[in-house]
């Protein structure tokens, strides 16, 4: 059985991941964080989002360099 993939928009994501919705906006803008266009509006894949999360929590050295870019909050 394959999971169904969903989209979340800005506010979703920004609740999910208990950030605020500039900093995901930022994010986007600087491509911090998978997203996709979809028309006009920018949406994120919970798969995508899922793995990202998976990817930057596992290594503390992501983590430092995380918050030395100022993408941390």
């Amino acid at each position: 059985m394959t999971e169904t993939e969903i989209f979340l928009d800005v506010k979703q994501v920004a609740q999910l991941l208990k950030l605020s919705i500039a900093t995901i906006r930022k994010w986007v803008l600087i491509k911090f964080i998978p997203y996709k266009k979809i028309g006009r509006a920018v949406r994120f894949s919970t798969l995508e989002i899922q793995e990202w999360m998976m990817s930057k929590s596992s290594s503390p050295k992501n983590q430092q360099k995380q918050n030395n870019d100022g993408c941390g909050e």
